[in-house]
């Protein structure tokens, strides 16, 4: 029970703290058009990306581990919502990543 009332504050913080220009978001490129809004939105309400807020239960210890596993999470999520809706071309590679803090 602890553990939910944890996951929002987390999943919250890891939005500010990463909003689009760094953190666990700066692979995620920070494309202007409608499409790239949606899969950004897409990837932060992926199941997979809510598991990292319900299991870090705001244990310090973890973030590391978890922001790196984020960084390379997230634009896959973004890379792969791109491809279904057209925006990008099947098969293209995804971009290189970005150095980050």
């Amino acid at each position: 029970m602890t553990i939910s009332r944890n996951a929002g504050p987390l999943l919250a913080l890891l939005a500010l703290a990463g909003c689009a220009q760094g953190g666990v978001w700066a692979n995620v490129p920070d494309d202007p058009g409608p499409a790239a809004a949606a899969c950004r939105r897409e990837a932060e309400n992926s199941p997979q990306y809510r598991l990292y807020g319900e299991t870090a239960g705001g244990n310090a210890a973890n973030n590391e581990e978890m922001r790196q596993q984020l960084l390379v999470l997230l634009p896959q999520i973004y890379h792969d919502c791109m491809v279904r809706s057209g925006a990008i071309p099947a098969g293209t590679p995804m971009p290189r990543d970005r150095v980050t803090f």
